[in-house]
């Protein structure tokens, strides 16, 4: 947007601010661009509340910083034209963004669900809980045989090699995928002898790392396959929320697990922690110090805000701003969903394909035991089958209407909000369960990212702003 001092500008109606003494942060709710400015180049901004020129603001004669400044505010959409409409421009790029979903281009990555059986009854999991309303429950085909795992690869790289790619990312995901081992490692070794040579191969699986054996964790090492791995908190924390089918604790299985692999040479770099009513006293800073004592470099945390209705929302914030703080002390990055909108804003809405998971950026496809196809290894919506798995994504079909859904901007529930084009309703299959329920639950959920978004944005605050610096850049 070309900079005319003769043109009647306006500011933003999306612009947000947060502040701290005389920092500002300000970024667009649909568009992202987190900048720290000083407090008065937010008053200049404010001066255009009302439709005016720049002329008529600050004269004929512009100095160079002027200018500068003036292009920035414009090329980050805070001041518009009078007759600009932000949502009707938003919603031509997600028609952009529709015709490369729908190509197939984005896709590249796969989840093979391996197990819809788990040695585990976790108290949270939401698959769990999900499946017992579902017909995915009544599939006696809980486990991935390797016929399927192995045409699900093989149609998979088919899509990639149509569209120039390389590189194959592939998940093992349940369930406990460990159930279905023997698959798993059929699968790495024909990856490995039938593409090794065309494909570049990054593993991954998501475990709860009990059922891991020295030969297992070997297998694992041999094939670079990332883990994750979750232990939710201490010996006390865990076993309020991970349990055996008994009932019983797992935190004594979970560790013999991680020392598997430490004997391995294959140690994991973190672990994550989810973290609900159940455990949510018994979270403090001794997980980051356990960490430490045992190098990891980072602790992932979750957190089952939903269903925490007996904890206020405030409370959940201040002590994981208090924990992350700690953690950036001792050299711990602590992700999780809870930073994800913070994260959406460094990237702009617009030249980038900002959604608040995989499932709905339209590069991600999930394939379940009987063959058919999910958003992700926790939905129970199917959007198509192995069969048709090449043309799955096509115009019309339903995973190309599941992601329309999801596209930025679209939903209803949204609009408004000071995340909106960051955030788009948070983890789709949370925002189903929250749906399901109480519209409380949903608010709840919604109040808590804001929170937390500004929360992160207050923390990068420098003393002495510098003028239109990106928070990228503090961060």
């Amino acid at each position: 947007m070309a900079l005319n001092p003769s043109v009647v500008y306006v500011k933003s109606p999306f612009v947000q601010v947060v502040r701290n003494g005389d920092s500002v942060a300000i970024w667009h709710s649909l568009f992202g661009h987190p900048k720290i400015v000083p407090v008065e180049t937010l008053e200049f901004l404010e001066s255009f509340s009302e439709p005016t020129t720049i002329r008529a603001r600050l004269g004929d004669e512009l100095t160079e910083e002027d200018r500068e400044a003036m292009e920035e505010l414009l090329r980050c959409y805070f001041l518009v034209p009078e007759d600009f409409d932000d949502r009707v421009f938003l919603e031509e790029k997600m028609r952009e963004r529709e015709k490369e979903i729908v190509s197939g281009s984005l896709i590249d990555y796969l989840e093979l669900i391996m197990s819809e059986a788990c040695n585990f009854r976790c108290a949270y999991c939401i698959h769990f809980n999900n499946l017992e309303t579902s017909d995915r429950i009544n599939n006696p085909k809980k486990f991935m045989r390797y016929d399927i795992a192995n045409e699900t690869v093989d149609r998979y790289l088919e899509i990639l090699r149509g569209h120039g790619k390389r590189v194959a990312e592939i998940n093992f995901g349940g369930g406990e995928p460990l159930l279905a081992w023997p698959v798993i490692k059929q699968v790495l070794e024909y990856c490995r002898a039938t593409y090794g040579s065309e494909f570049e191969f990054r593993f991954s699986i998501n475990t709860n790392a009990s059922l891991i054996t020295p030969e297992i964790a070997s297998t694992l090492k041999e094939y670079r396959v990332e883990i994750a791995s979750s232990l939710d908190g201490l010996r006390e924390g865990n076993d309020r929320v991970r349990l055996t089918k008994s009932g019983g604790g797992t935190f004594s299985q979970i560790i013999r697990g991680f020392e598997a692999l430490a004997q391995a040479g294959y140690p994991l770099d973190g672990v994550a922690v989810t973290v609900t009513e159940k455990n949510f006293h018994q979270l403090d800073e001794s997980i980051i110090d356990w960490a430490v004592a045992r190098g990891m470099k980072n602790v992932r945390i979750d957190i089952d805000v939903v269903d925490m209705v007996e904890i206020p929302v405030e409370d959940v914030v201040t002590k994981l701003v208090r924990i992350w703080r700690y953690a950036v002390t001792r050299g711990v990055d602590v992700p999780g969903f809870w930073s994800r909108p913070a994260e959406n804003l460094n990237e702009s809405t617009l030249e980038s394909r900002v959604a608040f998971c995989g499932a709905v950026r339209g590069n991600s496809m999930c394939v379940g035991p009987s063959g058919n196809i999910y958003g992700c290894g926790y939905s129970t919506t199917q959007l198509g089958n192995l069969s048709e798995i090449q043309s799955f994504h096509a115009p019309g079909a339903a995973y190309h209407r599941f992601v329309r859904d999801h596209l930025t901007g679209v939903m209803e529930m949204c609009k408004g909000c000071m995340i909106e084009g960051q955030c788009g309703g948070g983890c789709n299959i949370t925002q189903e369960f929250a749906r399901a329920t109480k519209t409380a639950k949903i608010e709840r959920m919604c109040d808590f990212y804001r929170r937390m978004t500004q929360e992160i944005l207050q923390e990068q605050l420098p003393s002495e702003p510098e003028l239109l610096q990106t928070a990228t850049e503090r961060r």
